[in-house]
């Protein structure tokens, strides 16, 4: 088994729920790590941008001085959510426009609590 069996079986239980189209783990310096993104879209500057968008946002949230929970991009049809995992990862979700996102939030959370330690 190998040592990233753990990360893959957290992102396919988050793609397994409601309305959870794609999961993927990014590193915080942009570098896509496994998962996702859905067919067509370029791996490497999606995680770039999820990297640099959440970046962007923890700054934001430092200047306001508060913690930041989450990032959430909502797009016609879908929503991108970006959380941060410890301080090496970040996981990008998108779904469609229907789920609870607060729910995936929480499990998201729960699940890879741990990744910098299995990676």
């Amino acid at each position: 088994m190998s040592e990233m069996s753990p990360v893959r079986s957290a992102l396919d239980q988050i793609k397994s729920q409601d309305h959870v189209l794609d999961a993927s783990l990014v590193s915080r310096g942009g570098m896509y790590i496994m998962g996702g993104p859905l067919k067509g879209i370029h791996r490497e500057t999606f995680a770039a941008m999820s990297a640099i968008i959440l970046g962007a946002a923890e700054t934001t949230s430092t200047e306001l001085k508060d913690k930041l929970a989450k990032v959430t991009i909502e797009l016609t049809e879908q929503t991108l959510i970006i959380v941060g995992v410890g301080t090496k990862y970040l996981v990008t979700i998108l779904m469609d426009q229907g789920g609870d996102r607060e729910k995936v939030t929480d499990l998201t959370r729960e699940l890879l609590a741990n990744a910098e330690s299995i990676l």
